[in-house]
């Protein structure tokens, strides 16, 4: 499978209405990438966190990821 690009998992962030931008993307290995995200309105409103995905999930599954991660 294709490793997915950070403008398409934004492109799935934005689609969610979740109010998060990924500021940097930064290669951990071959299967794992993680992203710098910062969150804009409530409930992310002040969050910044750097969260590892598995880069060959689809966009939308990273995300769901990312989402989650900036929830906890």
């Amino acid at each position: 499978m294709a490793i997915v690009s950070a403008v398409a998992v934004q492109a799935a962030l934005d689609a969610t209405e979740k109010n998060m931008k990924i500021m940097r993307v930064n290669p951990v290995s071959s299967t794992k990438d993680e992203f710098y995200v910062g969150g804009v309105t409530a409930p992310y409103a002040g969050k910044n966190r750097w969260i590892l995905t598995t880069n060959t999930d689809s966009a939308s599954t990273q995300a769901t990821a990312i989402t989650n991660a900036m929830v906890g």
